[in-house]
């Protein structure tokens, strides 16, 4: 089976799931290949008459980025035909957009399944609520929601989604030697400064050396950051959480003040949307300044530098082992579900 995966370049998150994507589908022995570079074109397919939602462009650029782009555009459309299912690789909501991506036209054109690898966007009823509208696409646009979690906000099982995980085994994150006991902190959230000042206070208290991350990384420096840190700081709530998924490979502990902030991560049975959760001994919940600081002396005080990343990434894998090998047994049902979709388009 000829499959096309479709994502946005650059380490971003669309690209690193991607290639995760592309890896479990070669060892499922599909022939992949990976577009990194048309999503503009699924943007531009969008005829002239429908105003773009979530996009400014005016309607002479959209014109001439038409004409400009045509000859290239019919050449990839022709090329993605020559597929038995599409793959786009997106963030959730850019995914279910009205307007934004023409996947519309794109189903009509190609005949063939199309598909959606992303968030869960069943298990988020509160993010859907917050960033889409009544008039916005929903689980039916797509021939299947691929998702890395079946759980979010809630843990549900939707018949059109999927849950077949996130592949990272082959990205090289393994458990390596810290050469120092040292601490990362995410990125600045607006709404969220308080956090990240509590944790830069309490580490200055108690001398932990530690990095603050700022600006823009290469997808090769900033794991390079994860596998030199002892711990993480989450910076905000999240949906998944690619960066928890990365650390916890490189046996990098996550620090949370709170513990529903790694939504997907939580244990719980039926989890409540932003309730709190059971987590496992890789992740270390805090409160105050004074739990902050007693979670770090202990925690640097049993550190060893080569064991205690092998014991975070073990625990990791005891939990979360489809977070880093991927849901093969899901992915090949949803390869099983196009084959047979394929003999129906055939039919036809």
């Amino acid at each position: 089976m000829r499959i096309a995966v479709i994502n946005r370049s650059g380490g971003c998150f669309p690209d690193i799931i991607a290639n995760g994507l592309s890896a479990m589908l070669i060892d499922e022995g599909c022939d992949v290949e990976i577009f990194p570079n048309a999503i503009p074109m699924l943007m531009r397919l969008l005829p002239l008459y429908k105003r773009p939602l979530h996009w400014r462009n005016k309607l002479h650029f959209r014109i001439r980025n038409k004409i400009k782009y045509y000859l290239s555009d019919l050449k990839l459309i022709r090329n993605l035909k020559k597929y038995d299912a599409v793959i786009i690789c997106e963030c959730l909501p850019n995914a279910y957009w009205k307007h934004y991506l023409d996947i519309e036209s794109l189903k009509l054109i190609i005949q063939k399944p199309v598909l959606c690898y992303t968030d869960n966007i069943a298990a988020s009823p509160l993010h859907r609520l917050n960033l889409l509208a009544p008039y916005d696409y929903n689980e039916d646009r797509y021939f299947l929601n691929l998702c890395l979690s079946n759980t979010v906000e809630i843990k549900t099982e939707h018949p059109k989604c999927v849950e077949i995980g996130l592949y990272l085994s082959s990205s090289g994150l393994i458990p390596v030697e810290k050469k120092e006991f040292c601490a990362l902190i995410d990125f600045e959230q607006p709404g969220y400064e308080s956090y990240r000042a509590q944790q830069i206070r309490v580490l200055q208290k108690l001398n932990i050396p530690f990095v603050v991350l700022e600006g823009s990384y290469t997808i090769n420096e900033i794991r390079a950051l994860y596998q030199k840190s002892a711990l993480f700081f989450l910076a905000f709530p999240e949906t998944f959480g690619l960066p928890i998924a990365e650390c916890l490979s490189t046996g990098c502990k996550i620090f949370t003040p709170n513990s529903s902030w790694p939504m997907a991560w939580r244990l719980n049975a039926e989890p409540r949307p932003w309730g709190m959760g059971e987590l496992p001994e890789c992740f270390q919940v805090y409160e105050t300044d004074e739990e902050l600081e007693i979670a770090l002396i202990e925690f640097k005080l049993k550190y060893h530098a080569v064991n205690t990343p092998i014991e975070i990434h073990d625990i990791f894998m005891k939990h979360y082992a489809h977070y880093y090998h991927g849901n093969r047994n899901a992915l090949q049902l949803a390869l099983e579900m196009i084959r047979r979709s394929i003999a129906n388009y055939s039919l036809h």
